[in-house]
């Protein structure tokens, strides 16, 4: 994909007189903020836990930091470019161009004099950080009495002038209080707590997810400590301000002897398995050992997501070793161990909503 897919359009105008001043904290501001935009929308993509504060992953930025590749003077119209040096597999995108086509999406749906609020939820499913989203493009749109005309295009799209007219329709999103979200985790469980506050903690591929329970779960989550478990649940806003997965009843438990792997990272971008392979998990020496027997992966670290990042960099070294190798350096047996990666990670199934 060329360079276009990567590329942010911004104009800004005086209302007040043609080529009048415009404000540099102003537009800063505007930097900052689609700037988050894509860090939001990226947080999201990398399926990263809800946080109710801090920065963000090196990950996520690393794959979204904006540079000012041109810029005129008098109206501002600038030109910004994810700085992104990873390449997608060819005809897929990066996570940084996966970004500004959801960017895209969500700024033609708040460009819409109707109900919206369905048809976000389908670009980006996670409400928290939609909301979040929104509240920045909140603070970008103009309203009748700004003292400025403001116009976006992400990737390929031409600039669009945000119309003072259709901010309601943003804000009628944000005035209604996020719903609580269901959400599935798999990994380790650890770190329960028995008192009042009824809480232990998972350690799963995406990071440490806090979950809470009700008394009456307060054996069966015993029972579970240091096993490899699925938890089904509700992810609310708890009194002290942050998140957890709540689980509801028994069922909202279930132990597991092997760990489901349906993602993987490939040349930057997330893929999505046509099959998961099945790993297995163990816990010894406060490590992480994980492996799948029939291509031989093994990784390990510290933390689950860390053994699965070590066992994702094998994939990688033999998608190089076996596929994009030519044919002709590799035996009959070699040739069918290629056979086998490219059935299992040379596709993926489709991943049109978040």
């Amino acid at each position: 994909m060329g360079d276009e897919t990567k590329r942010i359009k911004l104009l800004v105008e005086s209302r007040t007189r043609s080529n009048g001043p415009i404000s540099a904290l102003f537009v800063a501001g505007i930097f900052q903020r689609l700037q988050n935009i894509l860090y939001y929308i990226i947080d999201e993509l990398e399926g990263n836990p809800t946080r109710k504060a801090g920065d963000f992953p090196n990950s996520v930025k690393e794959k979204a930091e904006l540079v000012i590749i041109g810029m005129h003077i008098g109206s501002v119209e600038a030109e910004l470019m994810i700085s992104d040096s990873q390449m997608g597999l060819p005809g897929s995108a990066t996570y940084g161009e996966k970004a500004l086509l959801i960017a895209d999406k969500i700024l033609l749906d708040v460009s819409q004099e109707k109900d919206i609020g369905h048809a976000l939820l389908k670009t980006m499913k996670n409400e928290h950080r939609l909301t979040r989203v929104l509240h920045e493009l909140d603070a970008i749109w103009p309203d009748e009495q700004s003292d400025y005309n403001v116009g976006l295009g992400f990737g390929k799209r031409d600039i669009m002038r945000l119309q003072p007219s259709h901010k309601h329709v943003l804000q009628n999103v944000l005035s209604k209080p996020p719903e609580n979200v269901e959400k599935t985790v798999v990994g380790r469980l650890m770190e329960v707590r028995v008192d009042q506050r009824r809480s232990f903690q998972i350690d799963t591929a995406e990071g440490v997810v806090t979950c809470t329970y009700a008394q009456d779960l307060e054996y069966r989550i015993i029972e579970s400590i240091g096993r490899l478990v699925l938890i089904r649940g509700i992810m609310a806003l708890e009194k002290g301000g942050k998140y957890a997965l709540r689980l509801v009843n028994e069922k909202s438990i279930e132990d597991l002897k092997l760990l489901s792997l349906d993602k993987i990272r490939m040349k930057g971008r997330s893929l999505n398995l046509k099959e998961p392979i099945l790993l297995e998990v163990i816990y010894e020496d406060d490590q992480y050992w994980v492996s799948n027997d029939k291509f031989h992966l093994r990784g390990y670290g510290s933390t689950l997501k860390a053994a699965i990042e070590d066992l994702n960099e094998e994939i990688e070294i033999l998608w190089e070793d076996y596929v994009e190798t030519g044919l002709e350096q590799l035996s009959r047996d070699a040739m069918d161990f290629r056979l086998e990666l490219v059935a299992s990670f040379g596709g993926e199934k489709s991943n049109a909503n978040i």
